[in-house]
């Protein structure tokens, strides 16, 4: 019995051993700064850059910023978003243009947003959205 409860007990020590040991890193903190937004009246032809900077307590795999536009090809348009690869910052940037009239679209503005996402590794993202309504008389 006594050889029982001593192929027990260190079975229960690996184990707990083998928890204590593989635990998981801390997660990343990330911080994100919008440098730049849109304002809320643009014109025709006019043109702003949304610039998002990234800062990382742990090293990223990348990073990469994207348009999100309720109404693609109407009001304001973005073409292709940026990226920043392995690093701890980043700055990234988004170029928007006022295209046509918001007058007919809901509340007449064109809601329009940047999506950022940063990846490490193990599989976790980071993700930041930010929203804006541009009005294009």
């Amino acid at each position: 019995m006594r050889r029982i409860l001593s192929t027990t007990g260190l079975l229960v020590f690996v184990l707990l051993m083998t928890v204590l040991l593989t635990a998981a890193a801390p997660m990343p903190v990330t911080t994100f700064t919008l440098v730049a937004g849109l304002p809320a009246t643009m014109t025709v032809g006019e043109s702003y850059t949304v610039v998002v900077d990234v800062t990382s307590d742990q090293v990223f795999n990348s990073a990469q910023v994207l348009p999100d536009l309720q109404f693609p090809g109407k009001g304001v348009v973005a073409k292709g978003g940026d990226h920043a690869g392995r690093g701890m910052t980043a700055r990234l940037e988004v170029t928007f243009t006022a295209k046509t009239s918001t007058a007919k679209m809901p509340n007449g503005v064109a809601p329009v947003a940047v999506v950022v996402g940063v990846r490490y590794g193990g599989g976790y993202v980071a993700v930041q959205r930010y929203e804006f309504n541009v009005k294009v008389p």
